[in-house]
């Protein structure tokens, strides 16, 4: 007799279990972060609502900016760090005007404005050095660099004139990053570091008035 009772008693707690504290444990998992990853190393779209303005400057219009977002059209990532954010990009910093969108090793990096290719580094290995970038010279002598490329991750040669939307590398982890990201920046007055970056947004998605903001997701939209 106590065996089936011991049984029953058993039985019942794992009913409740079941019922209660799965659930919970469920709801706890899936809403703590609602930016599920895909196998492309897309991230659906999460508003923050501590998300940063971007730097106290003025900006250009967003909707007639030169610039797309660096990666295909229908895709869609989170920014990480944006302008004026903290660490690496805050305010006065060589990179204040920055933007760490998180990616999967391998992702696909296109052409955010159309240029030349005036410089490559990729023989550095993801979670070392040196730090694998593309950097793109436009008509008006600024320079759109993509940095932390996976090692032999530029699809461009120097000297190659690319457009918008043209994929040119591979994010990667190399270089100064902790995780697997694009950095990018636009620069003016030449490319090495410490350089000068400037203000800039994106055409092809949704309102960016003072450039993207940091813990939201953005979808490149067809130009």
């Amino acid at each position: 007799m106590p065996s089936i009772i011991s049984y029953l008693v058993v039985k019942k707690t794992m009913r409740y279990f079941a019922l209660i504290v799965i659930p919970v444990i469920l709801f706890t998992f899936c809403s703590s972060d609602s930016n599920f990853q895909a196998a492309d190393g897309s991230l659906n779209q999460n508003d923050d609502p501590n998300s940063t303005t971007g730097c106290d400057v003025d900006y250009p219009d967003w909707k007639s900016s030169p610039y797309v977002l660096p990666y295909p059209i229908s895709r869609t990532y989170r920014v990480n760090l944006s302008h004026c954010t903290s660490s690496y990009h805050r305010p006065g910093s060589p990179d204040q005007f920055g933007i760490d969108f998180e990616m999967g090793i391998g992702t696909f990096i296109t052409a955010a404005r159309e240029g030349e290719v005036v410089h490559i580094e990729e023989s550095g290995y993801d979670g070392s050095f040196p730090n694998n970038i593309v950097i793109v010279k436009h008509s008006d002598n600024t320079y759109a660099q993509y940095m932390h490329l996976t090692n032999q991750g530029a699809l461009v040669d120097v000297g190659d004139l690319v457009t918008k939307g043209d994929t040119i590398g591979l994010s990667g982890s190399t270089g100064l990053a902790g995780y697997p990201h694009l950095h990018f920046i636009v620069t003016i007055g030449g490319y090495m570091y410490p350089y000068t970056g400037i203000p800039y947004n994106f055409s092809n998605t949704s309102a960016n008035p003072k450039s993207l903001k940091q813990n939201r997701s953005y979808t490149a939209k067809p130009y």
